[in-house]
This record gives C-alpha cells, structure tokens and sequence, in this order.
C-alpha cells in the first residue's frame, strides 16, 4: 500500500486536523513540536518544521520509517524551512534522546498523562495542546507549572480558538477532589459545568 494511501485512510478515520494546526502556527511561534501517542498522525508536519513523534504503536513505526516520507511532507508543508522529523517507538513515559526545554509545543491528544510525563521537555513559555479524554486537561489545570491561557473549540468541524472568560473552566460539576492520584487511577475526563474541545496551557 502506497504511503499517500496509508495515511488518507487514518485521516479518513480519525480526522486530519489542518485547521487546528493552522490556527496555532499562526497565532504563535512554534519551530518545534514533541507528539507523543501519534499514531499516524502526520499533520503538525505540514505545519511546523521540527516535529518528533513517539508511539510504541508498531503501524506507527512502520509508517514514520516509510520511503517517501520527507517527499510527502515537501509537497503539503506551510513553512519554508527543510522539515526535520524524528520518531521514537518508546512509551513516552520513559526517557528519550532529546533535550529538556527544547520544543516549543507538547501535543497531548487521546494518549494520557502526556503533561506530566513529558513536561521536562517543553520550554518555559512553550505551549501545551491537550484534550480531556483520558483527564490529562485535568491533571494540567491543577499542576503549577502549567496556565491556562486559551481554549479551542470544534463548531461545524472548524477550530476556534478563543481567550474569553477562562476563570469559568475548570470547575467540577460534583464536588470532588481532583488530584493527581485520583485522576491516574480514573484516567477519563472530569465533568465540568463549562468544557472546551482543547485547552492551550503555557508552561511557567
């Protein structure tokens, strides 16, 4: 199966994303990106020029060491630079042969605790895009090195993005404690009075 096939059947499953990643390049400087959990999800490529993907998926592996890859990217990518893409099938939970507070976004989709465990890799100020599918928007919004600073919103398969009344997020429908612990043992989202699709946390 050809690579351009591979990859249109992912997106054709779980969605490409493009007006995501063109709204956060942009609004921000981003040169940098750490996806780890990717899947095949090649998108932030096209968008950015240094991205490193980590997943110990094994179609993940085959497909990010695929001929044809950097040629596939050339053709689709918004940027000038040369792309530069690296994959490691390791559980990101683990170390891996790159820098601390080197790249400039940390993606966290539908892969877990992404913010915790790969937070030593993000810069000071470097963004984090996360999702509450398995609570890590959660366990973001209670851990100190992290702020909220926007939310994006999925309306008739557009992202929005908005920086409007973020104090109303956040706030549990139940009164509970959400920790760290709590949230690691449940590993879903918590229901809150106001959700957003994706949140954006600054690292400080």
């Amino acid at each position: 199966m050809s690579f351009e096939k591979i990859y249109q059947e992912y997106v054709d499953k779980y969605g490409e994303r493009s007006n995501l990643f063109e709204i956060i390049k942009k609004k921000f400087q981003i040169k940098s990106v750490l996806y780890p959990g990717s899947a095949l999800h090649l998108t932030p490529s096209f968008y950015f020029p240094i991205t490193v993907y980590i997943d110990t998926y094994s179609k993940a592996k085959q497909f990010f060491s695929k001929k044809g890859l950097i040629d596939f990217v050339l053709e689709r990518k918004k940027y000038e630079d040369y792309p530069i893409i690296r994959f490691y099938p390791y559980d990101y939970k683990k170390p891996i042969p790159e820098d601390q507070n080197s790249f400039n976004l940390l993606i966290s989709l539908y892969a877990g605790f992404i913010s915790k465990y790969c937070k030593r890799y993000l810069k000071e100020g470097g963004i984090l895009l996360v999702n509450n599918s398995h609570g890590d928007a959660s366990m973001a919004s209670i851990d100190p090195e992290y702020e909220l600073f926007a939310v994006i919103n999925l309306i008739n398969r557009r992202y929005y993005l908005s920086q409007k009344n973020l104090d109303n997020y956040f706030i549990p429908k139940k009164s509970i404690a959400i920790t760290p612990e709590y949230l690691e043992k449940w590993q879903r989202g918590i229901g809150y009075k106001k959700s957003a699709s994706l949140y954006l946390f600054k690292k400080v």
